[in-house]
């Protein structure tokens, strides 16, 4: 449950269970909904800078930059169970039951804080990524960091292309990296431990009702994978909704989580 203080600050620092701090900001009013950015960004790099204001027509918004990101800190070495800790952190913040809305490979973690046991009531996943093979020999972390040793920028351009695969004509159109997200870049490699090993088979404790969202012009596997939680998750739905590569529009994601806890 949330501080008096916590309760009334729309933007602060909280520390996690390995005394990392975790900067978060709060905006809105009504049943609380935790952010979960994407891969390498932070709450003022993230690719959906007005989506927690529009939440907060319907929500009281939580968003955080995980840790090695924007005003967060970093605590080597890297394990996901902080990250889960890191989560947990901004939840006992709130005032009541957490809704978690987590992007891309921020909804994977969601799925691995919900299956770790975080306090977690709903899930709303947008396009969450699922890579079955496992990587007990961390070859992909390894990959990365021989990336990042030829400069942050390199890796930038290597998840986007070999790791994320965004397409030739979705990169020509994004503005290059600025300083800020370059500076993260090593955060790149939090993804590229935590995610190998993540078939839908290994949620299938996690019984939250759990809304899967997915844009109808989005990469094939997108929808694949969605199909395979909503088949393994005991209480989940994927809902296909008009939108772009690996994106919905903020309007169109604020009334499916909105529906989606009202009920």
């Amino acid at each position: 449950m949330a501080t008096a203080s916590a309760s009334k600050q729309t933007h602060g620092v909280v520390d996690s269970t390995d005394g990392t701090p975790i900067a978060w900001s709060r905006v809105g009013t009504g049943p609380d909904l935790v952010m979960v950015h994407c891969v390498g960004v932070s709450r003022a790099t993230t690719p959906q800078p007005t989506l927690a204001d529009a939440l907060a027509e319907r929500f009281t918004v939580w968003t955080y930059d995980r840790r090695g990101k924007g005003e967060s800190g970093n605590t080597d070495p890297y394990d996901v169970q902080r990250e889960v800790e890191d989560l947990t952190a901004v939840i006992d913040l709130a005032d009541g039951p957490v809704t978690v809305y987590g992007f891309s490979s921020g909804a994977t973690l969601s799925l691995i804080a919900a299956e770790a046991g975080a306090p977690i009531e709903r899930l709303a996943l947008l396009e969450p990524p699922l890579y079955d093979e496992p990587d007990p020999d961390h070859a992909f972390r390894a990959e990365g960091e021989r990336r990042l040793a030829d400069g942050p920028d390199v890796l930038h351009h290597w998840f986007q292309t070999d790791v994320v695969g965004v397409p030739a004509e979705v990169l020509a159109e994004l503005p290059p990296p600025s300083a800020e997200t370059l500076r993260d870049a090593a955060s790149l490699l939090h993804e590229l431990t935590f995610l190998p090993g993540t078939p839908a088979i290994r949620f299938s404790s996690v019984r939250q009702p759990t809304l899967l969202i997915a844009s109808d012009s989005t990469a094939p596997e997108i929808h694949t994978w969605g199909e395979e939680l909503e088949a393994t998750l005991p209480d989940a739905r994927l809902t296909i909704l008009p939108g772009e590569w690996h994106g919905v529009d903020d309007a169109t994601l604020t009334t499916a989580i909105g529906d989606f806890v009202d009920e």
